[in-house]
């Protein structure tokens, strides 16, 4: 049987150390700043949407309204 190489010893002790402090990281109150952060953009972001979007309905139902109207009036002779 024969040793690992130094690099693949490296590469696991690498590893180890990123999974420990990676980790502590992730337990942090810098962590936990980051991911509360992160989540309110993403629900503002998602409310800006759902108003463009409802903004977007509106404005094409009134459009769609406005072209019944002429389309009934034009049917009419008026």
């Amino acid at each position: 049987m024969s040793l690992p190489d130094k690099k693949s010893v490296l590469t696991f002790v690498g590893g180890a150390a990123a999974a420990i402090f990676g980790a502590k990281f992730a337990k942090s109150r810098t962590a936990h700043k980051i991911a509360v952060h992160g989540v309110a953009n993403g629900l503002r972001i998602k409310d800006d949407a759902l108003k463009t979007i409802e903004s977007i309905r509106e404005e094409a139902q009134d459009i769609y309204e406005e072209a019944k109207r002429r389309d009934a009036a034009a049917r009419t002779g008026e």
